[in-house]
């Protein structure tokens, strides 16, 4: 078998009709087989699943029901417009998932997150489907269900990838000389429940997939002419990296670079595995490579925003030191939480986080601190990191704000704010 292609189009490249033609052109314009295309949910999709999975957890079944509805109704304007005819196998499946959402939202027997996940990874499941019938009327293109290849640990809405199993199985699925369409971000635990990798996980399923094919490159397909140093929607005069050593790929990723999921450097890196990040809305334009470079090219300072944050600072009551016993209770809450931490400051009698203001999850967190923490909470907070930074930039990007929290190392400042 020749080594497979494997490519990745997030939600963007899919959100309507004309763009999955898109996708369809990009796929023709490339022989090799086989090929191995990772596709997302439909447009906001994710979202409007998640709204689903809010209602629920509200005890709110009209509400539920009448957001998927929505998708129902989001997903059929898209087929109309790509098929005249469209096929029996597609309209069963389809039918059937909605059936089985219908009674998902009825449950009341599971946690929100093992709920979040059942719900949650059908969105892949629809776009894959719909996406792969209509590329089969131009290539032969098969759909295969990454719950049975990408085996995970029980951790819901952040599994864990179990290497061996899942090595095995994909190794097993991907032999014929054809298209295949898998889903991102999912996968089943050992006792067959659906899981998902975290959100944007798609990017990590693509990398799974390059790893365990042992594939020559992994392409991931976005709306931007590559990786900018910053996004264009937020940041003025971006710049675009043409060349990207692993490791800061990784640290941006952990801050918080929305390009790139922070998982999916370090399975790439490891087989030296290159990562082409490319638009597909100019297929023919060079992009950016992540690989095993010595340094960026060019060099320039990078700006990552993460909005929805918020800081819970926490003292003891009895304004005790903060010691290590409290730092790992707290982590060990956040863990079993899903809290995401994105930046941690402690003094002696305080310690204050900035994490993402998860509606559902957050208050759960503050009730199991409350009763043994003086605790302050501060919503409406944004995350601003520059990455090899310049007072300049610093000065002209922080003007303005009302700085909450900051923190530098010789690399990098963080500014958790407020805005005027």
């Amino acid at each position: 078998m020749s080594t497979p292609l494997v490519f990745k189009f997030g939600g963007a490249s899919i959100k309507d009709a004309q763009s999955v033609r898109n996708v369809a052109a990009i796929i023709e314009r490339y022989p090799d087989r086989p090929m191995v295309v990772v596709i997302s949910a439909m447009g906001k999709m994710t979202n409007a699943f998640e709204s689903v999975v809010n209602s629920w957890a509200l005890g709110d079944l009209p509400g539920a029901t009448k957001a998927l509805q929505g998708i129902q109704d989001f997903h059929a304007g898209i087929i109309a417009e790509l098929f005249e005819q469209v096929p029996t196998d597609l309209q069963a499946d389809l039918a059937q998932w909605y059936e089985d959402l219908g009674q998902l939202v009825q449950r009341s027997d599971r946690s929100y997150s093992e709920q979040y996940d059942s719900i949650v990874h059908h969105g892949e499941l629809i776009s894959t489907r719909i996406v792969q019938a209509f590329i089969n009327t131009r290539v032969p293109a098969l759909w295969l269900d990454t719950r049975t290849l990408v085996k995970t640990d029980d951790q819901f809405r952040r599994a864990t990838v179990q290497w061996g199993p899942t090595q095995e199985c994909i190794a097993a699925a991907v032999q014929e000389s054809k298209v295949y369409m898998v889903q991102g971000f999912i996968g089943s635990d050992p006792a067959g429940r659906p899981t998902t990798l975290g959100r944007e996980g798609s990017d990590y399923t693509g990398a799974v997939f390059a790893f365990c094919l042992g594939a020559n490159s992994l392409t991931i397909w976005k709306d931007v002419p590559g990786m900018l140093n910053g996004d264009p929607k937020t940041f003025q005069n971006t710049t675009l990296i043409e060349e990207l050593p692993f490791g800061e790929a990784i640290e941006l990723a952990f801050y918080g670079a929305s390009i790139i999921h922070p998982k999916t450097i370090q399975p790439l890196q490891k087989k030296g595995i290159p990562l082409h990040i490319k638009s597909f809305v100019d297929p023919a334009a060079t992009g950016t490579v992540i690989n095993s470079a010595d340094q960026a090219t060019p060099q320039v300072p990078n700006f990552i925003l993460k909005k929805n944050q918020a800081l819970l600072s926490m003292s003891t009551m009895d304004l005790a030191f903060i010691a290590e016993h409290h730092l790992s209770a707290v982590y060990q809450l956040f863990a079993e939480q899903g809290v995401v931490v994105n930046m941690m400051r402690n003094t002696a009698t305080k310690a204050v986080f900035c994490l993402n203001n998860d509606a559902i999850i957050i208050p759960n967190v503050i009730a199991a601190l409350e009763g043994d923490f003086n605790l302050t909470f501060t919503s409406n907070v944004e995350l601003l990191t520059i990455r090899h930074y310049n007072e300049s930039d610093v000065v002209r990007e922080t003007q303005g704000l009302i700085i909450l929290q900051e923190q530098r190392t010789p690399d990098t400042v963080q500014f958790a704010f407020q805005r005027l």
